[in-house]
């Protein structure tokens, strides 16, 4: 029951995320306005694996980030007060969603599937690096590219789907305060 709910809560941030993700320019818009030949190879492909990466992401790490908010929750339902908000929640997933899609992007051009070479190849900017200490640098950049279209879809589906996570957190639904009235 519960594993079909995280991947419930995946494939809706995973699909929230491809979908802002692809209003970045990025495949997708250069996919719209481009009318020859690219750099970049197929852009169909490569905007199929830039937003399946995202999807894929949301898939994969849903459960995993369920996994983490399950662990302790009874002591964190014993203290109405330990509540984090489920816009908090929404951002950890979506960002940490955001660096499993940047794996699955340099993946995907290390392995071949995508054209090497072109704007979009991080593995080229990386191997093109003259001062070797910033070759983590170009690898946290490459990732970090895709913190900001995560960080976005967190933002606009904490209200949507973010009481699922809260849900999940604290074990149950948030627990209303109640109040001693005056007689």
């Amino acid at each position: 029951m519960i594993i079909g709910r995280l991947f419930l809560i995946g494939l809706i941030y995973g699909l929230g995320f491809m979908i802002v993700k692809s209003l970045f320019p990025e495949p997708f818009i250069l996919l719209l306005f481009q009318t020859g030949e690219s750099s970049e190879g197929n852009l169909t492909l490569v905007s199929l694996v830039y937003m399946g990466s995202g999807l894929l992401a949301g898939l994969i790490t849903a459960p995993v980030f369920g996994a983490f908010l399950m662990r302790g929750r009874e002591s964190r339902q014993a203290d109405p007060s330990s509540q984090t908000p489920r816009f908090v929640l929404s951002i950890a997933l979506t960002l940490s969603m955001g660096v499993v899609s940047g794996l699955f992007i340099m993946l995907a051009y290390a392995t071949g599937l995508l054209q090497s070479g072109g704007v979009l190849d991080p593995l080229a900017v990386i191997g093109a690096s003259n001062f070797q200490p910033g070759t983590p640098l170009l690898v946290l950049w490459t990732i970090a590219r895709d913190l900001l279209p995560a960080g976005l879809s967190g933002l606009f589906l904490a209200p949507l789907a973010g009481g699922m996570l809260q849900k999940l957190y604290t074990k149950d639904a948030p627990v209303q305060k109640e109040y001693d009235w005056p007689e």
